[in-house]
């Protein structure tokens, strides 16, 4: 009796699920084996026993499905980013950087490889694919230079909002322009080209010039300055900005600063948010 379910892979290479009634294309592969396909590895493989593996791929190379004799078998090649064994023909012990040894151990050396990972590696090395914070909370303690370029990417999210909106400073424009845009936008995600660029430090340097360009501008811009913050609490006639976390807090529902040692969001609601509701309070209650 043939089996009620069988898997496709789509070219997007995500596995999918499919009834009888449901098949329109042929399986990719036999049932004994599949092909590799594309996808992104965050974790470390445990520490490989070649026998049990190899059996456990029933003497097979992950790539081509070749078949040999299990005297043959010490001949196949382990990739680090798949976890498998294969051929001499699909594994030509290329190295490549191992995106999960990078984020749960900031391990930068080179390890062998298949052919198919080297290209899919290749492919994804500039691509912004990776939360390195959610994926290792504990990185930041393996690299000073990750937690500065962290905070400097923080920064600049928030500072880039003051310089695109500023018709005055279009010089920081143009060299905040040069950066991938996920850079400013989504400060959370890296690609394995920034965590390199990070180890060496180079992206430490060009962060750093790029944030105190723009706070040279912010502090001392009219326009700029008009738009920073007043802190409610002390009423204080110093200006304050996002980017300054090390002296603000920041109240995440109506995005107003505050000097830290005057507020705490735990304790008191945030005096704009106040205003916000009884406003809304006081035109609902005339409609």
């Amino acid at each position: 009796m043939p089996p009620k379910h069988y898997y496709h892979y789509q070219k997007v290479g995500l596995l999918v699920r499919m009834t009888q009634d449901e098949v329109t294309t042929p399986l990719r592969g036999t049932q004994e084996w599949a092909p590799p396909r594309p996808q992104i590895i965050f974790t470390l493989h445990p520490s490989p026993s070649r026998k049990a593996l190899i059996a456990k791929q029933n003497y097979r190379c992950a790539g081509c499905s070749m078949r040999v004799a299990p005297q043959y078998a010490s001949k196949f090649r382990y990739c680090e980013y798949l976890g498998r064994y294969f051929c001499t023909g699909c594994h030509t012990n290329q190295l490549a950087l191992i995106p999960g040894r990078v984020l749960q151990k900031w391990d930068f050396a080179r390890y062998p490889v298949s052919s198919f990972s080297y290209r899919l590696l290749e492919q994804m090395y500039t691509d912004p694919l990776f939360r390195v914070f959610e994926l290792n909370k504990n990185i930041g303690m393996l690299s000073k230079n990750l937690q500065f370029c962290r905070r400097y990417r923080l920064g600049l999210y928030y500072l880039k909002d003051f310089i695109f909106s500023c018709k005055y400073a279009e010089t920081i424009q143009e060299r905040l322009e040069q950066e991938s845009s996920y850079i400013l936008t989504d400060p959370g995600v890296y690609s394995l080209e920034d965590l390199v660029n990070i180890r060496s430090g180079e992206m430490k340097s060009r962060l750093k010039i790029l944030v105190e360009s723009c706070c040279r501008h912010t502090s001392e811009c009219k326009l700029c300055l008009a738009r920073g913050f007043i802190c409610e609490v002390c009423n204080a006639d110093e200006v304050i900005f996002p980017w300054q976390m090390r002296i603000i807090t920041r109240c995440g529902k109506c995005g107003s600063c505050y000097h830290s040692a005057c507020w705490n969001p735990v304790k008191s609601p945030c005096k704009k948010c106040l205003r916000i509701k009884k406003r809304k309070e006081s035109i609902d209650s005339t409609i």
